[in-house]
């Protein structure tokens, strides 16, 4: 039997590191994931990235068996197919976790709680170390789109609200930025600030997304005015999402392209997901 899993992708509203709150908004790219148990090793094929680490996915598979009590020796094959590109703040690795856990729990006909699924996914990326605080916040936008607000210090969702169905520009630069080069000390540094921005975020998540890039590309030192042209092209609001590098761009229906076309360089068009 073969069995198949899903999740989406996010884009930051409130990145967790500073305050240990964040927020995340769905968007429709998505990770599909086949799993087969049978064979006579454990093959991973992670389809257009061959050369990525296969670590976090073993981990996922084997917390997996472990959570459900099923055989950790038994043989598999593994395939990931994501529209996400990783290591620029755009949820990769929350998505292929959750996408992986949702596979393996339907080959054994096995159920659990979603929330306590996403938890499972958060503790393996942790494992894996490729993620910060954890990226609770990134799970549950993947999983569960819409608006979602989280306590990443908890793994606990504060609050879930649909969105309205915008469209969603990911302008992609060639650079990526590796969890492991993130300094903590510079994003705590930014406590009270992003403490006003969480505040604008209840009221105005459009608003807090883009006063959230900016503070993110003067963490990370990128130069910010992509996100700035966007929003003077006419971006209902535009800033680096997660870590960095992407810039996510919201627009109203049938106007991203156009933006993303003036802005030039590479990008993905997709839309919110509630």
């Amino acid at each position: 039997m073969t069995s198949h899993g899903k999740s989406y992708g996010a884009v930051s509203v409130i990145n967790a590191i500073p305050c240990g709150i964040g927020a995340t908004m769905g968007i429709s790219l998505e990770t599909n994931v086949t799993y087969t148990e049978g064979g006579e090793g454990r093959d991973i094929d992670i389809v257009g990235a061959r050369n990525m680490s296969k670590a976090m996915a073993r981990i996922c598979v084997k917390k997996t068996l472990e959570r459900i009590r099923a055989d950790r020796s038994t043989p598999y094959s593994l395939t990931i197919d994501s529209q996400i590109p990783p290591s620029r703040g755009l949820k990769s690795s929350s998505s292929v976790c959750n996408a992986i856990i949702s596979a393996v729990l339907q080959e054994h006909g096995a159920e659990m709680d979603t929330i306590e699924m996403i938890r499972l996914g958060v503790e393996c990326a942790r494992e894996a170390k490729v993620t910060v605080t954890g990226s609770f916040d990134d799970a549950c936008g993947c999983h569960l789109g819409g608006l979602v607000f989280t306590d990443n210090r908890r793994d606990m969702l504060l609050s879930r609200t649909e969105v309205p169905s915008y469209d969603a520009v990911l302008m992609i630069p060639k650079e990526t930025i590796e969890k492991k080069t993130i300094s903590v000390a510079k994003y705590a540094a930014k406590h009270d600030e992003m403490q006003r921005i969480i505040e604008t975020a209840r009221e105005d998540p459009l608003a807090a997304l883009t006063a959230n890039g900016r503070l993110v590309a003067d963490v990370i030192g990128v130069d910010n005015s992509l996100a700035e042209r966007a929003l003077e092209l006419g971006a209902l609001a535009a800033g680096v999402t997660g870590t960095g590098p992407a810039v996510a761009v919201i627009a109203e229906r049938g106007k991203g392209k156009g933006i993303a076309r003036k802005l030039g360089g590479r990008f993905i068009l997709a839309e919110t997901r509630s």
